[in-house]
């Protein structure tokens, strides 16, 4: 029989990815918190239900799941208010944890940040709930695996991923796009490399601890100005690039020290460069109606 999965955040741009990859190999089931909108995945037959109002008992006792893959956040881009964040992004995974091992779960692979707790509210709630999965790994209830994720792009995210917010408003040649002096350096993750991870983690599985955490991202850094004049030139844009006109955040990540060593040692290698997935995402861009 085919395991089981749930997949929280079906409807999201990871999450929809991850459903359609699997749907022949396992019996996938979604978690969304609206239904209303379920327009990635209308073209599939999954079961979705909603989270809005809380993770009710009768998801695990219609199924009983092996894995859940949780991918579901909010990341405050939306005004989204922090009161809300918490909501989505800690309390109610903290109870869909608590009821997958209430029901017998195995696993929980859970999509985590990179970002310092105090960057945001975003991160802060993620890292809240990182806290509660320890917490239930100290009880031996399920095990877990933590992917602590750089920044990930693709054709086809929304515009609240910055990439493609970026290759949207240079295309349009808006006049004027405000930005911090953008001299980070992060590690940037091709939406195809960050898949082949969770194929590994679901290959490998059985095989892990109690509470197996492992960095996810390509390993190299790339400057931000360096991506956003790459951006600017391979769109031909005339939009001016406003550097330092937004201040770096609290705590704002400069420089990643991405260490993925412990990824590769299963046999994950990044295949797609910086360049090539950029001109992906512009191309797709150009491609919409």
């Amino acid at each position: 029989m085919k395991k089981v999965i749930l997949i929280t955040g079906i409807n999201g741009y990871l999450g929809s990815k991850l459903a359609i990859r699997y749907k022949d190999k396992y019996h996938i089931v979604g978690l969304e918190y609206d239904t209303v909108n379920l327009s990635r995945i209308e073209a599939y037959d999954f079961e979705v239900y909603g989270s809005k109002n809380g993770i009710q008992d009768n998801i695990f006792k219609n199924h009983q799941f092996d894995i859940i893959i949780h991918t579901a956040t909010f990341y405050g881009r939306s005004d989204e208010s922090n009161s809300e964040m918490l909501y989505t992004n800690t309390y109610l995974p903290q109870v869909l944890v608590e009821k997958a091992a209430k029901y017998g779960c195995q696993t929980f692979i859970n999509t985590d940040t990179i970002l310092d707790r105090f960057t945001s509210p975003y991160a802060l709630t993620k890292k809240q709930f990182r806290d509660w999965l320890k917490w239930y790994t100290d009880q031996r209830q399920l095990r877990i695996i933590n992917l602590v994720l750089e920044h990930f792009y693709g054709p086809g995210t929304s515009k609240t991923n910055f990439i493609t917010l970026m290759v949207q408003k240079m295309l349009n040649n808006e006049p004027e796009i405000a930005l911090t002096k953008a001299e980070q350096n992060r590690d940037f993750l091709y939406i195809d490399d960050l898949l082949e991870v969770y194929d590994l983690m679901l290959q490998q599985h059985d095989n892990f601890k109690a509470f197996e955490e492992f960095n996810v991202g390509a390993g190299q850094n790339t400057n931000l100005k360096y991506i956003l004049e790459f951006i600017k030139t391979h769109t031909a844009s005339q939009s001016k690039l406003d550097y330092g006109a937004i201040p770096y955040r609290t705590n704002e990540l400069m420089e990643s020290n991405n260490d993925i060593s412990k990824l590769k040692k299963l046999g994950w290698v990044p295949k797609t460069k910086v360049d090539d997935g950029l001109s992906q995402v512009i191309n797709h861009e150009k491609n919409i109606d």
